[in-house]
């Protein structure tokens, strides 16, 4: 950083013989000098690769939505089936039918931080540690995304018809608690396979991914795996890879805060959980801004995200046991 303020220094005319290493950070966060513009492009293209860089699982089973273009209110607009055809008799007249509609609202809500790094902290820059103050921005909003997401699972809360996301009246939660096997399984299936659309007709669901906290990470590999081999013929099988209903295994720390024992099984190319971030903001990003009351630079993260639960008929809760 501080070779970064010389050269800024030296570009801008100012001479920078002989001035301490004090001397040069001070005169880099002058106005004549575009060392606090460097630093935050330099910060932002750090940010963006550790933040892309980032695991988490989210994106393997949440819905990409639209990016918002700003920050009003959103509506997840939910469309029935088409109506039943009938028989139309000869000279007969057709009659008209409806299509069922419904809606969950959310917005795009803003998150940051602010820190500042000061003039001794670009003189003692020597380990990095500016790298890593950057870096870990990224890593907090990743996390953030992840947890703003899991938590539709997690909290369980109120739809657009108010009641709770997992509820016995939409025919999602498990009535009883049990560990996952190939019975527990196959019920949620048949829940799944059995909702109904807002003109009450058949959706036939599956379910793609089983998600689960970290507890439950072993018997969720087991009865995923391709590995399987049935004793005999009762104990095959669907959910395993390569089976006729397939399930790829998420494991996610977040849950586990809610959960040590719940597990969820969510369908694909459904409404489900989606997320967007603001149109041109997509993914976090720093600010710059030269100290007026102290000799430094503020660096400032933000992150532009929402997230919600779109339906209820393509998830199934089951809170273990």
């Amino acid at each position: 950083l501080l070779r970064m303020a010389e050269e800024s220094l030296s570009a801008a005319g100012i001479r920078v013989r002989g001035l301490s290493p004090l001397e040069i950070a001070t005169r880099s966060m002058l106005a004549t000098s575009d060392f606090p513009l460097l630093l935050a492009n330099v910060a932002n293209k750090r940010l963006r690769d550790a933040y892309e860089a980032a695991e988490t699982t989210y994106q393997r089973w949440a819905y990409r939505a639209p990016n918002a273009p700003d920050f009003k209110e959103m509506s997840i607009v939910q469309l029935g089936g088409a109506p039943e055809l009938l028989t139309v008799n000869e000279k007969g007249e057709y009659k008209y039918g409806t299509i069922g509609e419904g809606a969950e609202k959310y917005k795009v809500v803003t998150y940051g931080r602010i820190i500042a790094l000061t003039r001794p902290a670009i003189v003692n820059d020597d380990l990095r540690g500016f790298d890593r103050v950057i870096v870990g921005f990224a890593q907090a909003a990743s996390r953030l995304e992840n947890r703003l997401v899991y938590t539709q699972l997690t909290a369980n809360a109120a739809m657009a018809d108010g009641i709770a996301l997992f509820h016995a009246s939409h025919g999602n939660f498990a009535a009883a608690g049990a560990v996952i096997s190939a019975t527990t399984l196959g019920a949620g299936r048949a829940a799944m396979r059995k909702q109904k659309g807002l003109s009450g007709e058949n959706l036939n669901n599956v379910p793609s991914y089983l998600l689960g906290p970290t507890d439950l990470e072993q018997i969720m590999y087991q009865y995923t795996s391709s590995q399987f081999v049935p004793a005999k013929g009762t104990d095959i099988n669907e959910f395993r890879a390569g089976g006729r209903t397939a399930l790829e295994p998420i494991v996610d720390p977040e849950l586990d805060a809610n959960s040590t024992t719940a597990w969820y099984l969510v369908g694909k190319n459904t409404d489900t959980v989606e997320y967007c971030w603001l149109d041109g903001a997509e993914g976090v990003y720093i600010e710059s801004e030269p100290g007026f009351d102290s000799d430094g630079v503020k660096l400032k993260a933000r992150l532009d995200f929402a997230a919600k639960a779109g339906d209820w008929r393509a998830m199934y809760k089951n809170p273990g046991a």
